[in-house]
């Protein structure tokens, strides 16, 4: 099963989710001194520690007269993901309890 075809959490705190297309992370390069470029290699996967693409997908959660959105990052590698709300700046790595017919919800504890 490759990266994009695993499962993404149905709701998010209750509230359904309706997620796009994954896209691939956009391609870095450095810039030398001397005005030559060089491809950087992919990030280090924050979950197990290979350096891997990543793919990228948004998340529009429905909730009436309140956009809300979710940016999900997955390592190809993997698969473990990593979610980010960009208007808050919150992040939250998920587990396999995310992805269960309840979605995900922020623990209490």
């Amino acid at each position: 099963m490759n990266a994009t075809a695993r499962r993404l959490p149905v709701a998010w705190d209750g509230h359904p989710v309706e997620w796009g297309e994954f896209t691939a992370d956009p391609f870095m390069c450095q810039v030398n001194m001397d005005g030559t470029s060089e491809p950087l290699p992919p990030d280090m996967c924050w979950h197990c520690g290979v350096r891997a693409e990543h793919v990228t997908t948004e998340g529009r959660v429905v909730i009436p007269n309140w956009p809300y959105r979710l940016v999900l990052r997955r390592c190809t590698r993997c698969g473990h993901d990593r979610v980010r709300n960009p208007l808050t700046e919150q992040e939250w790595e998920l587990d396999e309890s995310d992805y269960g017919p309840s979605g995900s919800w922020e623990d209490a504890s």
